[in-house]
């Protein structure tokens, strides 16, 4: 029996030996797994548009009234009446307030009295001179009867004139009752209201007129921007076309720079305690768009540059050694270039150096670029709105947010051909 079953599990373990030796021998022979590599990212590459633009120095400033005037009393008195409403637009000369006139007009008669009164007494003098005089010539008065007539008659021509004095200050003063604007402009709120009691001395202030007919713009330039913009001057450019320079003006609120102006004024040196130096330009102001206070945009155009190299802003980078630009060499690897950025125009910005023009530059998919990488490029053409470059046309060049190349320069698929790109 003991037997039997020992037969049994030696015919089992050998048949289970058997099965096991052939998977063993399987699981040997097969060949490890190896890593693949993902392909090569694929970019959108443009070589940069190549365009004459005009370079614009920016500056931002704040605006300022060209005429305001603060409306204060020149004499006593109470007013009687306030002559408009606040915002109205008001004439030059035309009557704001109206004080008290009556003791203004009885010290204008009593001052017109007196230079009447002394008008006779210098009829009288020059009667008497004239009497002493011929007594005089016929030697039948001393001399000093004559010396005293002329003493007595230049008194009184004297007193005549304090007496017309008088009398102009007395009118004046009456004149001063009514309070007028001296400009045209639009007016504030009275500040003062009927029935109190204002005072010339000191001044009581009343209200404000300030005209927006033109509207100034102040603002500064750095040293170093305004060295380089007299450098590219000559004196005679300077000194009869620096009116000329147009100035373009922009509000927060506006992403173009729609209000152009004109150079007005420039500080007579730098600024030692902050190395900046003052400029003011004026906006003529029709439509009234542009009131006092305002932060504005300054832009203003100070050379051509011919042949200049245009990219998408949102192809640019920057980090702590500055802005940068990836380009693909003729062996799709991925490089760094480090560029000085210029001046906006839309969502194209000028790259003033560190890049060539036969360089193409990443525009999509950067962010799967890094350098030394290998890409797939695929070539896309860049454009633009060309107007954008015309520093004088009607609506100077225009200041837009940042925006993705597939939008605003609209590239296009290149020929099949030219799909390798260059380096």
């Amino acid at each position: 029996m003991i037997a039997r079953h020992a037969t049994a599990w030696s015919r089992l373990l050998g048949c289970g030996i058997s099965v096991a030796l052939p998977v063993l021998a399987l699981c040997g022979c097969s060949s490890p797994n190896q890593y693949q590599p993902p392909p090569p990212a694929e970019v959108n590459v443009a070589l940069p548009l190549v365009r004459d633009v005009t370079i614009y120095m920016e500056e931002t400033g704040t605006t300022e009234a060209v005429e305001r005037v603060e409306i204060d009393a020149r004499v006593e008195g109470i007013i009687e009446e306030v002559l408009f409403e606040p915002n109205d637009d008001v004439e030059k000369d035309q009557v704001l307030f109206q004080l008290e006139r009556r003791r203004y007009l009885a010290a204008r008669d009593m001052a017109r009295a007196e230079l009447e009164a002394k008008k006779v007494e210098r009829e009288k003098a020059v009667i008497e001179f004239n009497r002493q005089k011929e007594l005089f010539e016929k030697k039948a008065t001393p001399e000093t009867n004559l010396v005293a007539a002329k003493a007595e008659l230049d008194g009184s021509e004297a007193a005549v004139l304090a007496a017309e004095a008088r009398l102009d200050n007395a009118q004046l003063d009456l004149d001063y009752t009514e309070v007028r604007s001296p400009i045209k402009g639009r007016v504030g709120k009275a500040l003062v209201k009927r029935g109190n009691l204002v005072t010339g001395q000191p001044s009581t202030h009343l209200t404000t007129v300030i005209s927006y007919d033109q509207i100034y713009a102040n603002f500064s330039i750095s040293e170093r921007a305004f060295l380089e913009f007299i450098d590219k001057q000559t004196r005679e450019e300077r000194e009869n076309h620096s009116g000329k320079v147009p100035l373009y003006l922009a509000r927060a609120t506006d992403t173009t720079y729609p209000f152009r102006g004109s150079f007005n004024f420039a500080d007579l040196a730098v600024d030692e305690s902050t190395g900046t130096f003052a400029v003011r330009g004026v906006f003529p102001n029709p439509d009234l768009k542009i009131v006092p206070g305002l932060f504005v945009r300054i832009r203003a155009p100070i050379e051509q540059k011919k042949d200049a190299l245009l990219i998408p802003e949102s192809a640019t980078g920057f980090d702590q050694a500055g802005s940068y630009l990836l380009v693909v060499n003729k062996n799709n690897t991925v490089e760094r270039r480090d560029v000085t950025l210029g001046n906006k125009f839309g969502p194209m910005v000028v790259v003033s150096s560190g890049l060539k023009a036969d360089e193409p530059v990443v525009i999509e998919g950067v962010q799967r670029s890094r350098p030394g990488a290998i890409v797939a490029p695929k070539v896309q053409t860049l454009s633009m709105d060309e107007s954008l470059l015309n520093p004088l046309a009607d609506q100077p060049a225009q200041e837009d947010e940042k925006e993705s190349p597939s939008e605003e320069t609209k590239p296009e698929t290149a020929d099949p051909a030219e799909a390798q790109p260059s380096s």
